[in-house]
């Protein structure tokens, strides 16, 4: 559930988590389910079949796309800006960016965007899941996008491993060397609460992390 609190803002669940005062409600978890999955498929991946026209950098604009929600979408013809910001203020990952009537996914593209208006990362390293099949092909060849624009990286093992899961039961994970990245001049941006994107790691970046080290964290959750 999707609600707000007139003192703390949006929230999702049916109390605010500051002052446990019930929220003012919004739109249910089926609503809300639904309304993300359409969001991430025009903002990320096909904005030309809701009609939407996006810039090189990933915006919209929100009314352009209430409308085209609203028109070819059964059921959210309700739909207002303010669940719109809602959605996106409470998004767990961070994955979108409101600004100025605008907004963006700010990762997971399959379509060609340009994000180098987000920050700049600055942290020594990051990690990257890999099945058992691909770890030494990519700590040799290098790290390079496949499905999505660009490289996603997390910012701790454990997101990493979390990440690595939805492929396979047992990820392994590569450490990316970030302060040597950055002393060479390789753009990495933080483009959601720990998603970190860049163009590609060359393979002189990139380490095993030992598997010992994994399973440890694995076990612990």
């Amino acid at each position: 559930m999707l609600s707000k609190c007139d003192e703390h803002g949006y929230f999702r669940g049916e109390t605010c988590p500051v002052c446990e005062k019930k929220g003012k409600f919004l739109m249910n978890d089926r609503e809300l389910n639904a309304l993300s999955r359409i969001m991430a498929g025009a903002l990320r991946h096909f904005p030309e079949k809701l009609g939407l026209i996006m810039d090189g950098h990933g915006w919209v604009d929100i009314s352009e796309l209430i409308e085209s929600i609203g028109v070819g979408r059964s059921g959210f013809n309700w739909l207002r800006v303010h669940h719109i910001e809602a959605l996106a203020d409470t998004d767990p990952r961070g994955r979108y960016q409101i600004d100025g009537g605008m907004i963006r996914a700010t990762y997971g593209h399959s379509i060609e965007i340009c994000l180098d208006d987000l920050p700049v990362a600055d942290l020594d390293e990051y990690f990257y899941p890999v099945t058992e099949e691909e770890a030494d092909i990519i700590v040799e060849g290098g790290l390079y996008p496949t499905d999505r624009k660009k490289v996603h990286l997390s910012g701790s093992i454990e997101k990493a491993i979390e990440a690595g899961k939805v492929r396979t039961d047992e990820p392994l994970i590569l450490k990316i060397d970030g302060k040597k990245a950055k002393k060479e001049d390789i753009k990495i941006y933080q483009a959601g609460k720990d998603v970190y994107v860049t163009d590609g790691v060359d393979a002189k970046y990139l380490s095993k992390i030992d598997e010992k080290k994994i399973k440890k964290l694995v076990e612990k959750d």
